[in-house]
């Protein structure tokens, strides 16, 4: 695990953006026929924790972007895809600045984990539903519209935000536990 502010190699820092960008690319394909349901804010979140919240980000938009513009339905129209840049551009940061408050042997790491999966997710979700409210009803009727948006998308949302929170809960601390591990036992 990147400690924050080392002398790690600019080579190294490469290296592992592109990895995680490339993971979380991978694993946004892998379930993209499962609605609601996806892995790439997880591994986003981890690039940040991994990288620092700068790099995270980075990796964020670079894995969005990738994700969205490699569609095989094709890209997401620009107001959803600047949501949806801007919402993964987030998580990465967020992990970042979590990341050294989900060190191993941190007291509440699973449920600093758990609320950012929660958070992350509700702040994504309300992104991309009112860039898909400005992209049905227009700039006129965006605020009149907005609340039935909210709420035809609730259950979709529901899913999104109860899945990542398990998952961010389930996978994070244990993910920074092995890393730093391995790092410990010499690994690089």
């Amino acid at each position: 695990m990147a400690e924050h502010g080392t002398g790690e190699s600019r080579e190294r820092k490469v290296i592992r953006a592109a990895l995680f960008t490339a993971l979380s690319v991978a694993l946004g394909f892998l379930l993209a026929a499962v609605p609601n349901v996806e892995l790439m804010s997880l591994s986003v979140f981890l690039g940040g924790v991994f990288c620092g919240p700068r790099v995270g980000s980075l990796v964020g938009v670079l894995s969005e972007s990738l994700f969205s513009l490699l569609n095989p339905l094709g890209p997401a129209l620009p107001p959803l895809f600047a949501a949806q840049l801007a919402g993964f551009a987030l998580v990465g940061l967020v992990g970042g600045l979590l990341g050294p408050r989900l060190r191993p042997g941190r007291s509440g790491a699973v449920l600093v984990s758990a609320l950012a999966g929660l958070v992350l997710t509700l702040i994504y979700d309300a992104l991309t539903n009112a860039a898909t409210a400005f992209i049905a009803l227009g700039p006129r009727r965006l605020v009149e519209g907005l609340g039935g948006v909210f709420v035809a998308g609730a259950l979709f949302m529901v899913i999104h935000v109860g899945v990542n929170t398990a998952v961010f809960a389930a996978a994070v601390v244990p993910v920074v536990r092995v890393a730093h591990a391995w790092q410990r036992g010499g690994g690089r």
